[in-house]
């Protein structure tokens, strides 16, 4: 049980930490430029951590059965992809939230819908774009505990107590703060507000996207 905590409060260093500095920027410019309120920016924030938590667990026991060096090479190989694809996927929520409700096109109209008012996929989509290209120091941890395990179902457990740790973030609190921000303002500094907050997330899918060209 000690070494579950210890992964536990491992996690939580690294979520008040660089997954906070990481993460942070993203998740908050997204919360605060859909105006999601109390409830629907903890349910995002849920929906968020545990899609980044799944892809922990999926990396923990690749590195389990394959090694650390198989599996850097398989995301190295395809990391490039996945930085632009990432990127683009983030760039477009960023337009949407710019643009918030001035959209004349029906289909334009439809996507949004899609991604920024029902947007559980979106989250999902998110979580997991955030989680498969980790920064340094979370790649040494997940193969640390890929290398340590003695099964698959320890890799599992470790890695999950991990990211639950990360979960238990300040992030969380910033999110719920932001996610009320537009309903004390008024309609036109609102509008620039979620002009600026989509501004925030087009800049920094597109720093996705240069770190793959």
């Amino acid at each position: 049980m000690r070494i579950f905590l210890s992964f536990f409060l491992l996690g939580f260093s690294f979520g008040a930490g660089p997954c906070l500095v990481a993460c942070g920027p993203l998740f908050l410019s997204y919360s605060a430029g859909t105006g999601k309120g109390l409830a629907g920016s903890a349910l995002a924030y849920i929906l968020f951590s545990f899609s980044r938590i799944a892809v922990y667990l999926a990396l923990g026991i690749a590195i389990f059965l394959f090694g650390q060096a198989m599996t850097n090479y398989a995301l190295g190989s395809f990391s490039r992809y996945l930085y632009v694809i990432g990127g683009s996927f983030i760039i477009l929520l960023g337009v949407f939230i710019a643009i918030g409700k001035n959209l004349n096109h029906a289909f334009c109209h439809k996507i949004q819908g899609a991604f920024i008012k029902k947007d559980a996929k979106t989250l999902v989509i998110l979580g997991m774009v955030v989680g498969i290209l980790p920064c340094a120091p979370l790649i040494s941890v997940i193969s640390y505990i890929g290398l340590i395990a003695r099964t698959w179902f320890d890799s599992l457990l470790f890695s999950l107590y991990f990211g639950l740790g990360t979960a238990v973030s300040p992030l969380f609190l910033l999110a719920l703060f932001t996610g009320l921000i537009p309903k004390w303002m008024n309609p036109r500094i609102l509008k620039l507000f979620n002009l600026a907050c989509g501004l925030v997330v087009v800049f920094l899918g597109a720093r996705l996207i240069r770190r793959g060209l």
